[in-house]
């Protein structure tokens, strides 16, 4: 499937731009994701400290506070399962770091194992009431962003 899932890609990018590999070099243009990131971790705490906006393409807050919260989640992903931890990081950090948090809350939204903790830590009863919220806020946050999407604003 993941083979497949390539060719579709790139025979969509030759049907629409004439060049199967034209998405790469669309993204070197943008230079914001990179390996030699990963070992740059004063850029990556700059990075974090360096947020400019509520949601933006840099410098986005949100994606900040994302990011916190996925942090919270990794010492219960620890205690459930390693493998989960380990998709984690794959999926939370290494994004966060190769891209100083550029478009991170994208990225967030595919760390399935921060919402595997985030269901463990609150379905506890005592902690029903802010998972409840924190579903509110969450769907509030899906609403601005899909209402940015289609009226062609950053959406992340």
């Amino acid at each position: 499937m993941p083979v497949l899932g390539w060719c579709v890609y790139l025979g969509l990018m030759w049907h629409w731009t004439g060049n199967p590999f034209e998405g790469f070099e669309a993204q070197k243009r943008w230079g914001v994701h990179s390996v030699a990131n990963l070992w740059d971790v004063p850029k990556f705490l700059t990075g974090f400290l360096s947020a400019r906006e509520w949601h933006a393409f840099k410098g986005s807050f949100l994606d900040r506070c994302v990011f916190v919260l996925f942090l919270y989640t990794l010492p219960v992903l620890w205690r459930l399962d390693k493998g989960l931890w380990t998709w984690a990081l794959v999926l939370g950090v290494l994004p966060a770091m190769s891209g100083t948090f550029t478009s991170f809350i994208r990225f967030a939204s595919c760390a399935f194992p921060m919402f595997v903790a985030l269901g463990v830590v609150l379905s506890r009863p005592t902690r029903r009431w802010w998972g409840a919220g924190l579903l509110a806020v969450f769907l509030v946050l899906h609403a601005v962003l899909v209402w940015q999407y289609v009226n062609f604003r950053w959406a992340g």
